[in-house]
């Protein structure tokens, strides 16, 4: 099987490197020429396209983003290159980004924080809706210091459109998606519409409703599944989630102000999750009763946005942007509350763009986060805590020929704080600077380096109880101090022509990383697991390419290929750091014919053995995957797609999951959605 995971991944490699010996000369005499630098990243505040912006990039839009939907958004985008997932069943999955998951990864909703309790544990859903976005943006590396210092690993952006910006030109637009999943008897809806009232001012509505059962895998899922005879199904995996926005703008010519409000509640199952209550006298033997544990989760949100543009002075461009939200989730056992987590936040942006300084086109800003985090019950193995954030930040770009210079640099503040009287304060800074040469027309080669401080968490501070997700006693440690991250990324990109693609190369080298580490003692029945900081290192790569071989008006075929590894080592023990992912490869081929379209795709992981003390391999998986499209319309924008996901029905499981030995990825799903956009 190893053999076979690696001639994949190989075969990937040559594909890669050979379609990027392609000469530009004979790309630009191509007369169907690809570009994709027409894609701007709206999470990059100066407005940079994917070409522009050095280090890794991702955006999913359009059929490609309804294809790759999932209950999650860690499995939506755990297809992009460098993304995996913590898959804590189909409803908690966070991304992991270069092998960095938790705070290290910050998930924002049109560049504000999601305001919930999902960075905590593994088993908490991010709270917003995904369905309904316009597109998800994914910024990987050192580029996302203006997001926060807590951001090393990657930024993910879902814009939701909540907040009108632009005037359609009809008067209205809109979307709506509808369909059914074999593997779990999944349902969903879907669907949204801006309308222009009148000169600008608009209004905006959407909502989504998606129900899950219990998703099927492969024979026993386990083997307690196994002892129970429970066969093909992971059981406590069903759930449903309901969300509703509604906005309103003004918007002219040169700018827009607006504010919305959105509901969203969900109600899922904990995979493997569960407690085992006893009754009875001393000295009778008991049988134990298991209690299954849902989590009921909702949170009401409000947005403003604010834009001014075209100033006439100095300053160009001034944004602001803020969001309030009010999170809770409940863990049930049975109709039982056994934990209570409240999250009551705002976030909030002022950034100005100034006018060119010679060659320079810059943006600086101050962001401020407030966090009052509380969990009480019996899972509340961290206490209450509030955390303040106030940071500045400027990012400085320039062209002078064929090279691009880019450098930034982050101040931030942190102060955290205890009802019990204890507080931390932390002072941290991040700078960046890249430089990139473009060759050829759309081609560069680029350098990146950075430097980033991230306080520690109130969870890795003053941790101290059983969290039973995980099945560790989490021990926090007072006496953390910041980890310290310097990273040098090279890559490689082109962005036009037959064959285009981008090739990183990382690594990054940490001063006292922090991770909870095994103690070697046991505290109420668990392993007593100890934050710690260590020297640490972390490589990989990220590759993908696609080869247009034929693109005529009517019909057309390209064939792609991606592959990301990283390696990640605790440089103090000598041996790796745990839940690492591993090698992951894909291959493809795509096809259009007049109103059809359709993909053929193999992808997977090869096993990981590069593990931790205590921590056991996992073997790799390869699935196939499959899609067709048709557009009964010409003109207009409605499709009907018929998906299939692990058709081969392999079995899978994800290393970078605690729940590996107990959950392990879907099988066999058929899709079938149709999607509207006017």
């Amino acid at each position: 099987m190893r053999r076979q995971h690696s001639g994949v991944a190989l075969l990937s490699i040559v594909a890669a490197t050979h379609l990027f010996s392609v000469t530009a000369s004979a790309a630009e005499a191509n007369s169907n020429q690809l570009h994709i630098d027409e894609i701007f990243i709206t999470g990059s505040p100066l407005g940079h396209d994917r070409f522009d912006v050095v280090q890794g990039t991702s955006v999913l839009t359009g059929d490609k983003l309804a294809a790759a939907l999932r209950s999650s958004i860690g499995e939506t985008l755990s297809s992009q290159p460098g993304v995996t997932s913590t898959f804590f069943g189909p409803y908690a999955s966070r991304p992991i980004i270069r092998g960095f998951d938790g705070d290290r990864i910050r998930v924002l909703f049109d560049g504000i924080g999601s305001i919930d309790a999902s960075s905590v544990s593994p088993d908490h859903e991010t709270a917003g809706d995904s369905m309904g976005a316009e597109r998800i943006e994914v910024l990987r590396g050192p580029a996302t210091l203006l997001y926060g210092t807590s951001a090393i690993g990657g930024v993910v952006n879902i814009i939701d459109g909540r907040i009108p910006q632009e005037r359609p030109a009809g008067g209205y637009h809109g979307h709506a998606v509808a369909g059914l999943g074999s593997n779990a008897d999944e349902k969903f809806l879907s669907g949204g519409t801006d309308v222009d009232l009148m000169r600008g001012l608009m209004i905006h509505a959407d909502g989504s409703w998606r129900k899950t059962g219990d998703y099927r895998v492969p024979g026993f899922a386990s083997a307690e599944a196994q002892e129970e005879g429970i066969r093909g199904r992971v059981e406590n995996t069903d759930g449903r989630t309901v969300s509703g926005a509604g906005g309103m703008s003004y918007v002219w010519e040169n700018g827009v102000v607006g504010a919305s409000i959105q509901r969203f509640a969900s109600n899922y199952g904990v995979a493997g999750h569960h407690h085992h209550e006893e009754e009875g006298g001393e000295g009778v033997e008991l049988p134990h009763e298991e209690t299954l544990v849902r989590i009921d989760l909702d949170q009401t949100r409000i947005d403003v946005k604010g834009e001014v543009r075209d100033l006439g002075s100095f300053i160009t461009t001034v944004r602001v942007r803020a969001a309030v939200g009010d999170y809770k989730h409940l863990e049930l056992e049975g109709p039982e509350v056994g934990t209570r987590f409240t999250n009551e936040g705002w976030e909030g942006r002022l950034e100005a763009i100034h006018a060119l300084l010679g060659p320079l086109n810059g943006i600086f800003g101050i962001q401020y986060r407030k966090r009052d985090f509380a969990a009480v019950g019996e899972e509340a193995f961290t206490p209450p805590s509030l955390t303040r954030q106030f940071a500045a930040f400027l990012l400085e770009s320039a062209v002078v020929g064929d090279w691009r210079f880019e450098t930034g640099v982050r101040l931030e503040g942190t102060s955290i704080d205890l009802a019990s009287g204890a507080e931390r304060d932390f002072n941290s800074t991040a700078g960046s600077g890249s430089i990139a040469y473009e060759f050829a027309e759309d081609t560069l080669l680029g350098v990146t380096a950075s430097w980033t401080e991230r306080p520690p968490t109130a969870e890795e501070l003053f941790s101290e109880g059983p969290h039973l997700a995980t099945n560790q006693f989490e021990r926090g440690n007072p006496a953390l101090g910041e980890e310290q991250a310097v990273n040098l990324e090279v890559t490689f990109r082109r962005g036009v022509g037959p064959v285009t693609g981008s090739i990183s190369l990382y690594r990054t080298w940490y001063d006292r990383f922090i991770f909870a580490e095994q103690a070697g003692e046991e505290e109420d029945g668990l392993p007593v697991f100890q934050f710690a900081a260590v020297d640490a290192r972390f490589s990989g790569l990220e590759s993908e390419v696609t080869f247009q071989a034929i693109d005529e008006a009517a019909y057309g075929i390209a064939f792609d290929a991606g592959l990301d590894l990283v390696r990640a080592t605790n440089m103090t023990a000598g041996e790796p750091l745990p839940r690492i992912p591993p090698l992951r490869y894909r291959v493809g081929i795509e096809g259009r014919w007049q109103a059809f379209d359709g993909r053929l795709e193999i992808a997977g992981a090869a096993a990981q053995d590069r593990t931790s003390p205590l921590e056991t391999s996992t073997d790799g998986y390869t699935f196939l995957n499959a899609r067709i499209g048709y557009r009964p319309f010409a003109g207009q924008d409605v499709q009907l797609v018929l998906q299939g996901q692990n058709l081969t029905n392999a079995s899978g499981r994800p290393h970078t999951s605690f729940l590996k030995d107990l959950a392990p990825l879907p099988g066999r799903d058929l899709r079938l959605y149709l999607r509207v956009s006017y």
